[in-house]
């Protein structure tokens, strides 16, 4: 399992957590399970559930 986001959005979270982008890349590949990892990703989730609320749809 692995969480596919952005680079920008990597960058983002590695800033935000004062980490290595390496670190963001092994946390979202689950190669790791520490508590910073976990909150990596869900820091990506929030970041992903973000992203796809602003897609605007038509109804058919």
């Amino acid at each position: 399992m692995k969480i596919r986001i952005h680079p920008e959005f990597k960058a983002q979270i590695a800033k935000e957590f004062d980490t290595s982008k390496q670190n963001v890349k092994t946390a979202l590949d689950y190669y790791n399970n520490s508590e910073l990892a976990k909150k990596i990703r869900q820091r990506a989730k929030d970041l992903l559930l973000k992203e796809a609320e602003e897609i605007k749809t038509e109804t058919l």
